[in-house]
């Protein structure tokens, strides 16, 4: 399943429930969120979670940030691939 790493790029905001209930996760501008993946992607939104659970995310307001160690994986790969063939 995984988890997924977003970036608020808008203002804060409250996920999850009404800023007064004890269910609310406070995102202030900038901050970075861990929710439950996995994550597809459609032309406006991130969607993260399955069934039920699942949750948009507007592309316009939230970016997925790439841990360092997935980017070196990626990198590592890139390398891995271009061979002299």
């Amino acid at each position: 399943m995984g988890a997924v790493r977003l970036r608020n790029l808008g203002e804060a905001v409250h996920l999850y429930a009404p800023p007064d209930s004890p269910n609310s996760l406070a995102v202030e501008a900038g901050q970075i969120v861990t929710v439950a993946g996995p994550l597809t992607e459609t032309d406006d939104a991130y969607v993260c979670g399955e069934g039920g659970e699942a949750r948009a995310f507007p592309k316009s307001r939230w970016a997925v940030e790439v841990s360092a160690r997935t980017k070196k994986a990626a990198s590592d790969g890139a390398e891995e691939k271009g061979g002299d063939s």
